[in-house]
Protein backbone atom coordinates (compact mmCIF):
# COMPACT_ATOMS: atom_id res chain seq x y z
CA UNK A 1 0.00 0.00 0.00
CA UNK A 2 1.41 3.21 -0.74
CA UNK A 3 1.49 5.72 1.81
CA UNK A 4 -0.90 7.85 1.25
CA UNK A 5 -4.21 8.83 2.99
CA UNK A 6 -7.07 6.56 2.31
CA UNK A 7 -10.47 7.64 2.62
CA UNK A 8 -12.84 5.05 4.66
CA UNK A 9 -16.02 7.40 4.64
CA UNK A 10 -18.16 4.98 2.19
CA UNK A 11 -17.06 1.80 4.12
CA UNK A 12 -17.86 2.73 7.31
CA UNK A 13 -20.81 5.11 7.00
CA UNK A 14 -18.99 8.09 8.43
CA UNK A 15 -15.91 10.59 7.63
CA UNK A 16 -13.19 8.47 8.46
CA UNK A 17 -9.70 8.42 6.43
CA UNK A 18 -6.41 5.78 7.30
CA UNK A 19 -3.33 7.79 7.29
CA UNK A 20 0.38 7.75 7.26
CA UNK A 21 1.42 8.32 10.85
CA UNK A 22 5.48 9.24 11.64
CA UNK A 23 5.24 5.38 12.70
CA UNK A 24 2.86 2.82 10.68
CA UNK A 25 -0.54 4.31 10.45
CA UNK A 26 -3.16 6.00 12.43
CA UNK A 27 -6.99 7.23 11.90
CA UNK A 28 -8.10 11.10 11.35
CA UNK A 29 -11.57 11.53 12.19
CA UNK A 30 -13.47 14.02 9.73
CA UNK A 31 -15.80 16.66 10.45
CA UNK A 32 -18.14 16.36 12.86
CA UNK A 33 -17.29 13.24 15.04
CA UNK A 34 -15.99 12.73 18.45
CA UNK A 35 -14.18 10.09 20.42
CA UNK A 36 -12.31 9.39 23.57
CA UNK A 37 -8.36 10.28 23.55
CA UNK A 38 -6.88 7.56 21.23
CA UNK A 39 -4.94 4.80 23.03
CA UNK A 40 -2.11 3.33 21.07
CA UNK A 41 -0.93 -0.29 22.06
CA UNK A 42 2.76 -0.84 22.57
CA UNK A 43 4.55 -4.01 21.87
CA UNK A 44 5.92 -3.91 25.84
CA UNK A 45 2.57 -4.21 26.86
CA UNK A 46 1.14 -7.37 25.62
CA UNK A 47 4.64 -9.14 26.26
CA UNK A 48 2.91 -12.01 28.52
CA UNK A 49 0.84 -12.87 25.78
CA UNK A 50 3.83 -13.37 23.25
CA UNK A 51 5.47 -16.95 22.21
CA UNK A 52 8.44 -15.26 22.28
CA UNK A 53 8.60 -12.05 25.17
CA UNK A 54 11.85 -10.95 23.54
CA UNK A 55 10.28 -9.30 21.09
CA UNK A 56 10.66 -5.88 20.95
CA UNK A 57 9.53 -4.78 17.06
CA UNK A 58 7.79 -2.97 15.87
CA UNK A 59 6.89 -0.69 18.85
CA UNK A 60 3.38 0.74 17.97
CA UNK A 61 0.97 -2.30 17.29
CA UNK A 62 -2.18 -0.72 16.89
CA UNK A 63 -4.30 2.48 17.59
CA UNK A 64 -7.85 1.95 19.31
CA UNK A 65 -10.56 5.16 19.07
CA UNK A 66 -13.31 4.34 22.22
CA UNK A 67 -16.70 5.44 21.97
CA UNK A 68 -16.42 7.06 18.19
CA UNK A 69 -19.75 9.10 17.37
CA UNK A 70 -21.57 12.23 15.79
CA UNK A 71 -23.08 14.27 18.82
CA UNK A 72 -26.22 14.26 17.47
CA UNK A 73 -26.12 10.47 17.89
CA UNK A 74 -25.22 10.28 20.86
CA UNK A 75 -29.07 10.26 22.53
CA UNK A 76 -29.96 7.19 20.65
CA UNK A 77 -26.78 5.30 21.57
CA UNK A 78 -26.41 6.09 24.93
CA UNK A 79 -30.26 5.37 25.33
CA UNK A 80 -28.98 1.68 23.78
CA UNK A 81 -26.21 1.55 26.25
CA UNK A 82 -23.69 1.00 23.33
CA UNK A 83 -20.33 2.03 22.54
CA UNK A 84 -18.81 2.01 18.57
CA UNK A 85 -15.18 1.89 18.68
CA UNK A 86 -12.09 1.72 15.44
CA UNK A 87 -9.41 0.09 15.67
CA UNK A 88 -6.04 0.41 13.49
CA UNK A 89 -3.34 -2.21 13.56
CA UNK A 90 -0.20 -1.57 11.73
CA UNK A 91 1.55 -4.30 9.64
CA UNK A 92 4.26 -6.48 10.38
CA UNK A 93 5.80 -9.12 12.64
CA UNK A 94 6.54 -9.30 16.12
CA UNK A 95 10.47 -9.99 16.65
CA UNK A 96 13.54 -9.41 18.37
CA UNK A 97 15.49 -6.32 16.73
CA UNK A 98 13.72 -5.90 13.77
CA UNK A 99 14.37 -8.82 11.41
CA UNK A 100 11.74 -11.37 11.28
CA UNK A 101 11.87 -14.68 10.55
CA UNK A 102 9.75 -17.73 9.92
CA UNK A 103 8.23 -18.58 13.47
CA UNK A 104 7.89 -15.40 14.43
CA UNK A 105 4.23 -14.15 15.56
CA UNK A 106 2.23 -11.57 13.46
CA UNK A 107 1.28 -8.48 14.75
CA UNK A 108 -1.90 -9.09 16.54
CA UNK A 109 -4.25 -7.42 19.28
CA UNK A 110 -3.46 -8.37 23.19
CA UNK A 111 -7.00 -10.41 23.00
CA UNK A 112 -9.23 -10.53 25.92
CA UNK A 113 -12.43 -12.73 27.21
CA UNK A 114 -15.79 -10.55 27.64
CA UNK A 115 -17.45 -9.47 31.11
CA UNK A 116 -20.28 -11.44 32.39
CA UNK A 117 -24.27 -10.15 33.02
CA UNK A 118 -25.51 -10.19 36.36
CA UNK A 119 -27.29 -13.47 35.27
CA UNK A 120 -23.92 -15.23 34.36
CA UNK A 121 -23.79 -14.99 31.11
CA UNK A 122 -21.32 -12.47 29.00
CA UNK A 123 -21.43 -9.65 26.48
CA UNK A 124 -21.19 -10.54 22.83
CA UNK A 125 -19.65 -8.02 20.66
CA UNK A 126 -20.25 -7.28 17.13
CA UNK A 127 -17.07 -6.60 14.63
CA UNK A 128 -17.17 -5.51 11.32
CA UNK A 129 -13.78 -5.39 9.16
CA UNK A 130 -13.27 -1.93 7.04
CA UNK A 131 -9.78 -2.61 5.26
CA UNK A 132 -7.15 -4.79 5.04
CA UNK A 133 -7.35 -8.08 5.78
CA UNK A 134 -6.42 -10.67 8.90
CA UNK A 135 -7.82 -13.16 10.92
CA UNK A 136 -10.02 -13.42 14.59
CA UNK A 137 -8.86 -16.50 16.96
CA UNK A 138 -12.13 -17.81 18.63
CA UNK A 139 -11.06 -19.36 21.85
CA UNK A 140 -14.46 -21.11 23.66
CA UNK A 141 -14.09 -21.89 26.58
CA UNK A 142 -16.31 -22.99 29.64
CA UNK A 143 -14.66 -21.03 32.47
CA UNK A 144 -12.43 -18.12 31.33
CA UNK A 145 -10.99 -17.98 34.91
CA UNK A 146 -9.98 -21.27 34.99
CA UNK A 147 -6.06 -21.93 34.66
CA UNK A 148 -5.87 -23.98 32.28
CA UNK A 149 -9.45 -23.06 30.91
CA UNK A 150 -11.04 -26.11 29.07
CA UNK A 151 -10.74 -25.66 25.21
CA UNK A 152 -14.20 -26.56 24.15
CA UNK A 153 -13.30 -24.79 20.36
CA UNK A 154 -10.92 -23.02 18.58
CA UNK A 155 -11.87 -21.57 15.87
CA UNK A 156 -9.41 -19.35 13.00
CA UNK A 157 -11.83 -17.00 11.31
CA UNK A 158 -10.18 -14.80 7.56
CA UNK A 159 -11.90 -12.01 7.32
CA UNK A 160 -12.13 -9.45 4.96
CA UNK A 161 -13.47 -5.51 3.97
CA UNK A 162 -17.44 -5.86 4.66
CA UNK A 163 -16.77 -8.86 6.95
CA UNK A 164 -19.45 -8.62 10.07
CA UNK A 165 -18.53 -11.36 12.98
CA UNK A 166 -20.17 -11.53 16.21
CA UNK A 167 -18.33 -12.85 19.18
CA UNK A 168 -20.02 -14.81 21.27
CA UNK A 169 -19.95 -15.47 24.80
CA UNK A 170 -16.94 -17.09 26.54
CA UNK A 171 -14.76 -16.81 23.99
CA UNK A 172 -11.59 -15.10 24.03
CA UNK A 173 -10.83 -13.17 20.22
CA UNK A 174 -7.28 -11.91 19.66
CA UNK A 175 -7.12 -9.98 16.35
CA UNK A 176 -4.18 -11.11 13.50
CA UNK A 177 -3.32 -8.68 10.68
CA UNK A 178 -1.65 -10.58 7.74
CA UNK A 179 0.11 -9.22 4.87
CA UNK A 180 1.55 -5.51 4.55
CA UNK A 181 -1.41 -3.83 4.62
CA UNK A 182 -2.87 -2.31 8.07
CA UNK A 183 -5.99 -3.67 8.95
CA UNK A 184 -9.01 -1.41 10.39
CA UNK A 185 -11.96 -3.07 12.68
CA UNK A 186 -14.89 -1.31 14.18
CA UNK A 187 -16.90 -2.86 16.82
CA UNK A 188 -20.46 -2.23 18.70
CA UNK A 189 -20.36 -3.24 22.66
CA UNK A 190 -22.28 -2.50 25.61
CA UNK A 191 -20.81 0.68 27.51
CA UNK A 192 -20.79 -1.16 30.83
CA UNK A 193 -18.17 -3.68 29.02
CA UNK A 194 -14.76 -3.87 30.56
CA UNK A 195 -12.29 -6.12 28.43
CA UNK A 196 -11.15 -8.92 30.72
CA UNK A 197 -6.93 -9.25 30.25
CA UNK A 198 -5.74 -11.65 32.87
CA UNK A 199 -7.06 -15.01 31.75
CA UNK A 200 -4.93 -14.86 28.49
CA UNK A 201 -2.19 -13.34 29.78
CA UNK A 202 -2.22 -15.95 32.49
CA UNK A 203 -1.89 -18.42 29.66
CA UNK A 204 0.80 -16.65 27.54
CA UNK A 205 -1.83 -15.78 25.00
CA UNK A 206 -4.26 -18.39 23.87
CA UNK A 207 -3.92 -21.62 22.61
CA UNK A 208 -2.54 -21.07 18.97
CA UNK A 209 -0.29 -18.59 17.82
CA UNK A 210 0.26 -17.33 14.32
CA UNK A 211 3.47 -17.33 13.13
CA UNK A 212 5.30 -16.03 10.04
CA UNK A 213 5.77 -18.99 7.32
CA UNK A 214 7.38 -17.45 4.02
CA UNK A 215 5.09 -14.94 2.68
CA UNK A 216 1.84 -16.56 4.46
CA UNK A 217 0.88 -17.95 8.06
CA UNK A 218 1.58 -21.54 9.57
CA UNK A 219 -0.13 -22.17 12.96
CA UNK A 220 1.72 -23.21 16.25
CA UNK A 221 0.53 -24.55 19.68
CA UNK A 222 0.94 -22.45 23.21
CA UNK A 223 2.41 -25.46 25.07
CA UNK A 224 0.59 -24.37 28.13
CA UNK A 225 -2.40 -25.72 27.24
CA UNK A 226 -3.52 -29.07 27.57
CA UNK A 227 -5.40 -31.31 24.97
CA UNK A 228 -7.00 -28.16 23.32
CA UNK A 229 -8.96 -29.54 20.52
CA UNK A 230 -6.66 -29.24 16.83
CA UNK A 231 -8.34 -25.60 15.28
CA UNK A 232 -10.78 -24.98 12.90
CA UNK A 233 -10.02 -23.13 10.01
CA UNK A 234 -13.55 -20.99 8.68
CA UNK A 235 -14.54 -17.34 7.12
CA UNK A 236 -17.07 -15.31 8.55
CA UNK A 237 -19.56 -16.46 6.14
CA UNK A 238 -19.46 -19.82 8.49
CA UNK A 239 -21.04 -18.40 11.33
CA UNK A 240 -24.24 -16.44 12.51
CA UNK A 241 -24.24 -13.27 12.05
CA UNK A 242 -27.93 -12.28 12.84
CA UNK A 243 -28.33 -10.55 9.27
CA UNK A 244 -25.80 -8.17 9.74
CA UNK A 245 -23.51 -9.45 7.23
CA UNK A 246 -26.02 -7.57 4.59
CA UNK A 247 -26.73 -4.48 6.19
CA UNK A 248 -23.51 -2.31 4.84
CA UNK A 249 -21.89 0.01 7.77
CA UNK A 250 -22.28 -0.82 10.91
CA UNK A 251 -22.96 2.65 12.40
CA UNK A 252 -25.38 4.22 10.33
CA UNK A 253 -27.66 0.59 10.55
CA UNK A 254 -27.44 0.93 13.83
CA UNK A 255 -29.36 4.60 13.40
CA UNK A 256 -31.94 3.04 11.48
CA UNK A 257 -32.54 -0.25 13.34
CA UNK A 258 -31.54 0.20 16.85
CA UNK A 259 -33.20 -2.40 18.25
CA UNK A 260 -31.58 -5.08 16.00
CA UNK A 261 -28.14 -4.48 18.48
CA UNK A 262 -30.64 -5.03 21.54
CA UNK A 263 -28.80 -8.57 22.28
CA UNK A 264 -25.37 -7.08 22.76
CA UNK A 265 -26.72 -5.11 26.14
CA UNK A 266 -29.17 -8.03 26.95
CA UNK A 267 -27.17 -11.72 25.98
CA UNK A 268 -29.19 -13.13 28.24
CA UNK A 269 -32.47 -12.86 25.33
CA UNK A 270 -30.18 -15.82 23.13
CA UNK A 271 -27.95 -13.39 21.35
CA UNK A 272 -24.91 -14.55 22.52
CA UNK A 273 -25.49 -18.41 20.87
CA UNK A 274 -22.88 -19.74 18.40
Amino acid sequence: MTKAEKDLTDALGIPVFLVAAEVGWQLRLGEGLVSEKPQVRRIGEIKPVLKNPQADHPELLYWMYRDVRRPEDEHLIFQHSLRYDLTVFNPGVLSVGGTPGDGDEWNKAAGHYHPFTVSGNAFPEVYQVVSGSGLFLLQEVDDPFSVPPVVKRFLIVTVEPGDVLIIPSHCAHPTIVIGDEPLVTVNWVARSFDSQYTPIKLMGGVAYYIVKDGDGWAVEPNPRYRNAPEPERVSCKDLPDKGLSTVGPVYPHFLKEPKAYDFLVHPDEGGSER
